[in-house]
């Protein structure tokens, strides 16, 4: 079974590479890296499974890191067994009907072949999904099996408020998933960034922790869905 895993980054993120691939070392994972300036993202996942010669191909966002070397062999595993995908769970709130959860692309695992297989849909956006979406969405009109990891908690709200997911819960800037990945978001602010770097050496130095952090199923008033 041949696997790979990548990362795209714009020249405007190069800093955050640099965490990146500390925590990949740390963890002994080889990632390639693609500086791809401007390239949209769901274009770029399109070239990687049409050009890869992988079983499975491992996507990982550069604000995005493990926190933990199981999980990686954990997404592997599955989609060796399921002969489909896993990603993190999101929603599109911005899509009607803002109640689709879906396995995003940001740390995703898919088999190529089963790309093949359900025609190749494209990763872009298109009227009724986000980028990567499409995939799920066509899962579920067909009754396939696939994986979303759901957050447990995040640092704080995004800029333009929380992000509902659907009737779950929320998620925001630095937010765990299943314990095990830690998603910036946002990371072309320089105050993201900042946090980034900062969980990274945490990461390695063996201290990371949600202390602090807001569970992502905790009811919220009104105030924090504006970000206040």
């Amino acid at each position: 079974m041949k696997v790979e895993l990548n990362t795209l980054y714009w020249n405007n993120g190069s800093y955050l590479v640099e965490s990146h691939k500390q925590v990949m070392d740390h963890f002994g994972l080889s990632v390639h890296y693609h500086n791809l300036d401007k390239v949209h993202h769901g274009l770029w996942m399109d070239w990687l499974l049409e050009n890869s010669s992988s079983d499975i191909v491992g996507i990982i966002e550069n604000d995005c890191i493990p926190l933990n070397p199981e999980i990686i062999q954990y997404c592997i595993d599955y989609v060796s067994q399921s002969g489909t995908f896993i990603g993190m769970a999101q929603c599109a709130n911005h899509i009607p009907p803002f109640n689709h959860i879906y396995a995003a692309p940001c740390f995703y695992f898919i088999s190529t072949e089963f790309w093949k297989s359900i025609g190749k849909p494209s990763f872009l956006e298109n009227s009724r999904s986000d980028v990567g979406e499409e995939i799920s969405r066509i899962c579920d009109e067909n009754r396939i099996t696939y994986k979303a990891l759901y957050p447990t908690h995040f640092e704080r709200p995004s800029d333009e408020g929380i992000w509902k997911l659907a009737n779950y819960g929320y998620y925001g800037i630095g937010t765990v998933f299943d314990n095990s990945i830690y998603h910036l978001y946002q990371g072309r602010l320089a105050k993201n960034a900042e946090l980034f770097k900062l969980r990274c050496e945490q990461v390695i130095n063996g201290t990371f922790s949600t202390d602090g952090f807001i569970s992502s199923t905790e009811h919220f008033n009104g105030k924090i869905f504006n970000g206040n």
